[in-house]
């Protein structure tokens, strides 16, 4: 992938809250986000990215993170 530095954003806290509120300074129009869910409810999502999901102010795109 190329990418320019300039585009990265390292962000301390909570993830979810640092991705909504990242999301809301910058404006997106999308989330992209892997899950690798194992227990419970998060079977489905991961717990962070379930976090994600609600609060967001864009639509969010999952995708299954492969287990190695």
């Amino acid at each position: 992938l190329d990418f320019d530095p300039d585009d990265i954003a390292v962000t301390i806290g909570r993830p979810a809250a640092e991705i909504h509120s990242l999301a809301r300074e910058l404006n997106c129009d999308l989330i992209a986000i892997a899950s690798h869910g194992r227990h419970g409810w998060s079977r489905l999502l991961g717990s962070t990215a379930n976090a994600v999901l609600h609060g967001t102010p864009c639509d969010i795109m999952v995708g299954r993170f492969p287990e190695s």
